[in-house]
């Protein structure tokens, strides 16, 4: 029954502490019992340390007094009061003596220490009795030399060999009894660590061999067994659940060993079935998720394209509104006759079909499965775009007081485009040189071809773009300075004239200066063309 009952880690743990505790309360005893003797020294000294120091003031402002005392007799005044202030410092230093001497009698408590500090207390008080004895003969001597009785510095010196025949002996002798307590202190405290020194180190070789045994007994095999468990359980956090504990004993903690090797034993069975379960789930994700992904990739193509598209067309279709408007307030403000009326509603039809042909777009894309804007590609002569732009813009130039000119240089371009896109791209840009040029002012169409490519380009007088906004006019939404300036677009206008132009395998670019350069203010868009190629006809007679 003791052999089992010992076998138990409770057990072994219990008394573990039980040592530790007691050792630890022998120990505390142990340096109670030295700090309070050590206390007491210490206070000893530190008293006599202080009793010394005022002792030393007190010889200091004597001396002090007496000078004053001389100067004073000598001097014609005869003013008493300059030693109030000698009399208050020298009485000063002997309150804090007192004071001294109580607290001192107080911690010793003990009848023998008492009657030690009352004898040195009687010696302190004739020391004071003999300055008060000098202090009133000094104020007397100058009470009768203002009367004009007796010499007054005689009398002071006399009375001050007298003071110091009776005052000189009895501070020697209060300084080396204090002395001889200091030194009886001190040698108090070595004599305590003499003795203490041989306990302390047999106090220490008790305890490590008490630890060393505790430790081989008790604690090594527990930390022992505690560190397998840990690196085991290190081992199947990494994954490798095949490891097993070495069980060996009887206790609590073989007994958590053993519970442990099954649940290892548990883990690595469920870890084989989790595996297995793992890669069949990860080959159905892999599958659904690249099915996922074409689906995403198609719906963001889609998505893309009509966004993109919606908002384009939707700003395309402020121009033809603008011109229909321009026209018929043009027509308006006049007075008309039938040929004006006539060329007004000819202008406004145009415009209303071209409206009309952007409401078809934007019902063919929305009912497309891409969402992507069809173009429809036919040989177009650039020269009959260009004209056709300047007649339905030229009631809004008159308007402004802006002229507006087509100038073809060489033979005249055919291009592969879609008629109405391009024409749309070409009065965007009309519409913004409008915009930006003041009354007065012209706006060139230059159209030409070289190098199997065909060009258009569109000039006008107006202020010109800033060189910092240039490389972002074709970003979508960005207005740069424009916005500052009144102008009401959206910044979309040339974003989708690049994406018309390039669309048709084009190019567009933009030139322009303005009047902080030191040259003529002015802006340039060019839109450069595959030429239509035409195709031979085989066989044709």
């Amino acid at each position: 029954m003791t052999r089992r009952l010992f076998r138990s880690l409770r057990l072994k743990l219990a008394i573990l502490v039980a040592t530790v505790v007691v050792a630890i309360a022998a120990a505390a005893a142990a340096a109670a019992w030295t700090f309070i003797v050590a206390d007491r020294h210490v206070g000893e000294l530190a008293s006599a340390q202080r009793r010394l120091e005022h002792l030393s003031t007190i010889s200091s402002r004597v001396g002090d007094y007496a000078l004053i005392a001389l100067q004073t007799t000598q001097s014609r005044e005869l003013q008493s009061d300059r030693l109030s202030l000698p009399r208050k410092r020298v009485q000063e230093v002997f309150a804090r003596l007192d004071e001294e001497l109580a607290r001192e009698v107080a911690r010793r408590g003990d009848e023998a220490g008492s009657t030690l500090i009352a004898a040195r207390s009687r010696v302190f008080a004739f020391m004071r009795a003999r300055f008060e004895f000098l202090d009133r003969q000094t104020l007397q001597a100058i009470r009768d030399a203002r009367a004009g009785e007796g010499d007054a510095p005689e009398r002071v010196k006399t009375a001050l060999d007298a003071f110091a025949s009776g005052f000189s002996p009895a501070l020697g002798q209060a300084i080396e009894e204090e002395r001889s307590d200091a030194r009886e202190a001190e040698q108090a405290m070595a004599e305590l660590g003499d003795r203490l020194t041989p306990y302390a180190i047999l106090s220490l070789l008790i305890a490590a061999l008490v630890a060393w045994g505790l430790y081989r007994t008790i604690a090594g095999p527990v930390l022992k067994h505690i560190s397998q468990v840990a690196i085991a359980a290190g081992d199947i956090a990494r994954g490798r659940t095949g490891v097993r504990l070495d069980v060996r004993g009887h206790d609590e903690l073989s007994l958590l060993m053993t519970r442990f090797n099954r649940m290892a034993q548990s883990l690595s069975r469920r870890e084989a079935q989790l595996l297995a379960a793992q890669l069949r789930l990860q080959e159905a994700v892999d599958t659904r998720t690249a099915e996922l992904r074409r689906a995403n990739e198609r719906l963001s193509d889609i998505d893309q394209a009509r966004r993109r598209f919606f908002t384009d067309v939707s700003h395309e279709l402020r121009t033809p509104l603008t011109v229909i408007l321009g026209e018929a307030d043009v027509t308006l403000r006049g007075r008309p006759d039938t040929a004006d009326l006539k060329s007004a509603l000819s202008t406004i039809r145009t415009r209303a079909r071209a409206l009309h042909r952007r409401v078809e777009d934007l019902l063919r894309v929305a009912r497309s499965e891409s969402g992507q804007l069809e173009l429809e590609f036919a040989p177009v002569s650039l020269v009959e775009i260009a004209e056709s732009v300047v007649e339905s813009v030229s009631g809004v130039a008159r308007s402004r007081g802006v002229s507006v000119a087509v100038d073809q240089a060489g033979p005249e371009p055919v291009v592969e485009a879609d008629a109405d896109w391009l024409r749309q791209v070409l009065e965007g840009l009309v519409a913004n040189a409008l915009r930006h040029t003041r009354e007065g002012g012209t706006i060139g169409l230059r159209i030409g071809g070289e190098g199997g490519r065909a060009f258009l380009s569109v000039a006008d007088d107006g202020e010109g773009i800033a060189e910092t906004d240039l490389p972002h006019v074709f970003e979508r939404f960005y207005r740069g300075k424009a916005a500052s300036d009144g102008d009401t677009g959206f910044g979309i206008g040339l974003a989708l004239a690049k994406w018309v132009v390039e669309r048709h395998g084009g190019a567009i670019g933009v030139e322009s200066r303005t009047a902080a350069t030191g040259e003529k203010p002015g802006t340039t868009v060019t839109i450069r063309l595959p030429a239509h190629a035409p195709r031979l006809a085989i066989g044709a007679q």
